[in-house]
């Protein structure tokens, strides 16, 4: 249990926040953004004020009397422009946040009190169902003390994702298209009317234990796509074969660290790899990209193409409203009467 203070930050909060600001504090929440960046020091003075002025930032802190033990703040996951190609944000009642900041000040104190980071996530969990905000989202390395905290205040563990760094090349390996599909496979941009299609291929292409603790819904997938990683000019591309979407691979076109996020179903290594070769712009540059640890396939083709598995991370989610099923009444049978 914590003997502190664990709610949004106060203007008298102020003389701990600029104590705290630019210290060295590991972050436990890490964002695609992020991935492949050097670590940067948190700057909770600016989240706060931010939070004061209502400019879509979130803060909450936890304090013993005057002094600053951790601090989380959170973020729309879906910024408002759309793109091409890209979910627009939700209209209807469902909204998601990231975690883009959890740390515990106190981290490796002498009486190892990790309690700091659930009670943070509590305050960011009632804050969101306060909010009308349907979703809470936190990534963080599978074995921080944030994953064991953040189950203790609720989260469910979505799936573990794997980071693949490196420099990303073409494919000599004639064996790459071991389902005989590439010859098939056709790639083009993706357009709006794809949303439903893209849709689809998540349904196809994530596990249903996934689906359940993040989207299930068309509403819960456009509000949870991350999209800030790849900037305000992403390239989208999807695979077909006989007009069917087969996979989709969406990059940060005009960033100098390519990041991409590669989606296929099962049995499309070769959708795949056609994507890869048709996103020219990836080709001899440094790459990251996440991919859940069970897409064996998938991994096969980028450690091919030049890119090695790195860390690992836990997605996990806190859900304050859920879908309901709707049963529809079954008409009973009345039987006649005789006279």
């Amino acid at each position: 249990m914590t003997n502190g203070d664990t709610r949004e930050p106060r203007p008298l909060d102020l003389v701990a926040l600029v104590t705290f600001d630019g210290e060295v504090a590991e972050n436990q929440a890490v964002t695609r953004d992020r991935l492949g960046r050097p670590p940067e020091a948190p700057h909770p003075l600016s989240a706060a004020i931010e939070h004061w002025l209502g400019r879509g930032r979130h803060t909450w802190v936890s304090l013993r009397g005057r002094e600053l033990r951790g601090i989380a703040t959170a973020r729309e996951v879906t910024p408002r422009s759309p793109g091409v190609g890209w979910s627009r944000r939700s209209s209807g009642a469902v909204r998601a946040w990231e975690i883009d900041a959890l740390i515990d000040a106190d981290a490796g104190g002498d009486d190892g009190d990790t309690s700091v980071l659930a009670d943070l996530l509590r305050q960011a969990t009632a804050a969101a169902t306060n909010a009308g905000v349907s979703h809470v989202l936190l990534r963080t390395r599978w074995d921080s003390p944030a994953a064991r905290e953040a189950q203790r205040a609720g989260f469910r563990f979505a799936h573990l994702e794997r980071l693949w760094t490196g420099t990303l090349g073409l494919d000599a390996d004639a064996d790459g298209d071991a389902d005989g599909t590439a010859a098939k496979v056709a790639v083009r941009e993706a357009c709006e009317a794809d949303e439903m299609a893209l849709f689809q291929l998540y349904n196809r292409a994530t596990p249903v234990e996934t689906r359940a603790v993040l989207a299930m819904t068309l509403e819960e997938y456009r509000a949870l796509r991350e999209r800030r990683w790849a900037g305000r000019h992403p390239s989208v591309l999807v695979a077909t074969v006989e007009d069917r979407v087969t996979g989709s691979l969406r990059y940060n076109g005009g960033a100098k660290l390519r990041q991409f996020d590669l989606l296929v179903e099962a049995g499309s290594a070769g959708a795949a790899g056609a994507l890869l070769d048709a996103a020219t712009a990836l080709h001899g540059a440094a790459a990251v990209t996440l991919v859940d640890a069970s897409a064996g396939a998938v991994e096969s083709l980028l450690r091919r193409r030049g890119l090695e598995p790195s860390e690992e991370y836990a997605l996990l989610c806190q859900r304050s409203m859920r879908p309901l099923t709707e049963t529809a009444p079954a008409r009973s049978a009345v039987l006649p009467t005789g006279g």
